[in-house]
């Protein structure tokens, strides 16, 4: 396995934006880093919880992820346009939006759901984990490598919403356009 190759797909791919990452901002932007613990906890605990039964599946399954893919593309695509009209167009009342926006249970179980976090632990896992290592110990190293530097990439997201709060609030609706963008774009590169 090369190291490099793995290190730049982890990195980018977690980098980029995504769900997660566009969702973490958003609540950053909306009610701080700290208002929006519970929410980024959450995130954090599903990408691990996710990272984590990927592993144990597709080391089990490993002959059967290319059958399936396409129904998991398909699948990821259409609950990011969705996602991409929540962001962009939803007029919803923030009380509503706090409450279930906020909490560590929504957090977690939309990243068990979020399709770039399974395609990326599944292409992980298979194109540069499983092929190269046959010992547990070197898979679970470098899954939780994945899992780390996933969770410095949402973390940093985070962060950028926070830090450029009274900026993104002064261009609210601008600012979730783009991120609609940003999400659309992410359906998009499903299938490239």
């Amino acid at each position: 396995m090369s190291i490099a190759a793995f290190l730049s797909y982890v990195i980018l791919t977690s980098i980029t934006p995504g769900p997660s990452n566009i969702l973490l901002m958003n609540e950053a932007r909306r009610f701080g880093f700290i208002g929006s613990w519970r929410f980024i906890c959450g995130i954090l605990a599903g990408f691990a919880v996710l990272g984590i039964l990927s592993g144990i599946f597709t080391t089990s399954l490993y002959n059967w992820i290319p059958v399936v893919e396409p129904y998991f593309k398909m699948a990821g695509a259409a609950y990011l346009l969705y996602l991409t009209w929540q962001v962009s167009l939803s007029k919803g009342s923030k009380k509503d939006g706090r409450e279930v926006q906020t909490s560590f249970l929504s957090g977690f179980i939309f990243q068990l759901i979020n399709i770039k976090s399974i395609l990326f632990f599944l292409t992980v896992l298979s194109a540069f984990i499983l092929p190269f290592n046959d010992s547990l110990k070197s898979v679970g190293f470098y899954l939780f490598l994945s899992i780390f530097l996933g969770w410095l990439a949402l973390l940093l997201w985070s962060g950028f919403g926070s830090l450029f709060k009274t900026f993104f609030v002064k261009y609210d609706r601008p600012f979730r356009l783009v991120m609609g963008l940003f999400l659309m774009y992410s359906a998009v590169t499903i299938f490239l």
